[in-house]
């Protein structure tokens, strides 16, 4: 994050709401501005106040996990404003509207990686020897300072998430360059959470390296393995949790063999490492075409996909009417609800910006009327595609040549990540009581039937999909077709015309 950011003018953008030219005329007139935002101050502390330090352990029940304990100094961390705020955030932003159970919060989320922080605390079997193979428990490498750092992480690391989730990073990394990890960096350096991780012996300093993974210290290095990995145990959460509440089964594995069956080890260079035993991989497959299968019938069903990218670009576009400053964006977006954001999106001057938002509220979204392989098209317009999922003005562009009516016509560029080049590296264990060696998974002959399934999705996976009214369908597809030419090359291209509304 930038040194030239203002804390004191986000601190109260983020009490109060105000703009931020708002808020320095205020600060220099004294008038009935001024007097508004101190009012909100006192009343926010006021309402601070109320809560006292815990003094003691307690349960919170989760529906996926049963209790999960929380000590006194976690659960000061999770009566802060900042995550509080997480219980209006829904986990799959605009999911719920094609499965209806799926209101879960990132706060829920939280919490439940907290949990498989201290459960791999308590199961993660540890080894600095593979000569010996000599295993002990986990927890003799984390001193209770690490142990304690690993479950804060835990419950932060989402902890900077925009109101609908991951639905409007792209809109905020396309006006001001920041993700939900640098708005999470932001609350634990200059918020009221940096104050409770102080008072808990704490330094938020390294909370935030661990996200960042900037540190040479090997044990905060493992700490950050366990969150940020192809099989974290953030992934593990939100897996299991997603399938839950939305009633897609598909992303149920035996999460406690993957846990059981997960080893620290030291490796040749002297650097820990999470791996795991040869014997588990059936159960690693399991998870790796879980979250795949995850992707193909929930995070990319296309119904969803379209109310992701109508809420991200009406954000988009309302950030741009508004000039907002990153400071604004800092501010207004770790301040933001769902509901906070909808109601702002509904005050924009801007018309196919409202109408998204009162298309989402009455569930009145657009139909897909075409939907095609990425690979089908010529290279060039293969190229132009994969660069919308980085550049919004090209998509924007795209999007407008292909209708004369601005916000009539949303493309979605389908290319999530699945892993079938960081999975492949996932190390495990091969051999016995005589000591082990480290293979990853795509040198070892039982991983090659996953290997090649991941190949095979990643090729076949990746589309282009167009959503209209259905009744400029005809005329979107034509000029799409002209817009973005097909390969005459043979391909395994399959035309897909769904009007169906779920």
């Amino acid at each position: 994050m930038s040194d030239d950011l203002d804390n004191d003018v986000i601190k109260l953008i983020r009490l109060t709401g105000f703009r931020e030219a708002q808020i320095e005329t205020a600060r220099e007139q004294k008038g009935a501005d001024w007097e508004q935002i101190q009012k909100a101050i006192t009343e926010h502390n006021r309402y601070i106040r109320m809560g006292e330090k815990h003094t003691r352990q307690k349960a919170v029940q989760d529906p996926v996990h049963g209790a999960i304990l929380l000590e006194p100094w976690e659960l000061d961390i999770i009566s802060t404003w900042e995550m509080l705020r997480l219980r209006y955030v829904r986990q799959l932003g605009p999911a719920h509207l094609v499965y209806p159970g799926a209101t879960h919060t990132r706060f829920e989320h939280c919490i439940g990686t907290n949990f498989l922080a201290q459960k791999s605390i308590r199961v993660v079997n540890y080894c600095d020897d593979l000569d010996t193979a000599c295993f002990v428990p986990f927890s003799q490498l984390l001193e209770e300072h690490h142990q304690k750092l690993f479950r804060t992480a835990a419950l932060l690391h989402d902890v900077g998430h925009p109101p609908t989730s991951h639905t409007i990073e792209y809109a905020l990394d396309a006006w001001v360059g920041v993700d939900h990890i640098d708005l999470g960096a932001y609350l634990i350096l200059n918020s009221s959470l940096t104050d409770v991780l102080l008072q808990n012996d704490f330094e938020p300093k390294d909370v935030v390296n661990i996200f960042r993974r900037h540190t040479k210290d090997p044990v905060m290095g493992l700490l950050s393995e366990f969150l940020d990995h192809p099989l974290d145990i953030d992934k593990t959460d939100y897996l299991i949790r997603d399938a839950h509440f939305s009633g897609v089964q598909l992303g149920i594995f035996p999460a406690e063999r993957v846990m059981l069956t997960n080893r620290v080890v030291k490796n040749r260079e002297g650097m820990y490492v999470r791996a795991f035993m040869l014997k588990a991989i059936h159960s690693l497959e399991a998870l790796i075409l879980s979250r795949n299968w995850m992707f193909s019938d929930l995070y990319l069903h296309h119904a969803v996909k379209l109310a992701e990218a109508m809420i991200s670009k009406a954000t988009y576009f309302r950030m741009q009417e508004e000039r907002l400053s990153k400071n604004e964006c800092i501010g207004l977006f770790t301040r933001m609800t769902d509901g906070d954001l909808f109601r702002w999106l509904e005050e924009s001057e801007i018309d196919f910006v409202r109408e998204y938002a009162a298309r989402i509220r009455y569930r009145r979204l657009f139909k897909v009327v075409l939907s095609r392989p990425l690979a089908s098209f010529e290279s060039e317009s293969q190229n132009l595609l994969r660069d919308m999922l980085h550049d919004i003005k090209k998509l924007v562009d795209a999007e407008n040549e292909i209708s004369d009516e601005p916000g009539s016509v949303v493309i979605d560029v389908v290319s999530p990540p699945l892993g079938e080049k960081t999975l492949g590296k996932i190390p495990l264990l091969v051999g016995g009581e005589q000591g082990f060696d480290i293979v990853s998974l795509d040198e070892t002959k039982e991983g090659r039937p996953l290997m090649h399934i991941l190949k095979q999705q990643a090729s076949t996976i990746p589309s282009v999909r167009v959503y209209a009214d259905s009744k400029i369908a005809e005329n979107v597809r034509r000029r799409f077709d002209k817009a973005f030419p097909i390969s005459d090359a043979p391909s395994h291209r399959e035309d897909e015309y769904d009007l169906t509304e779920y």
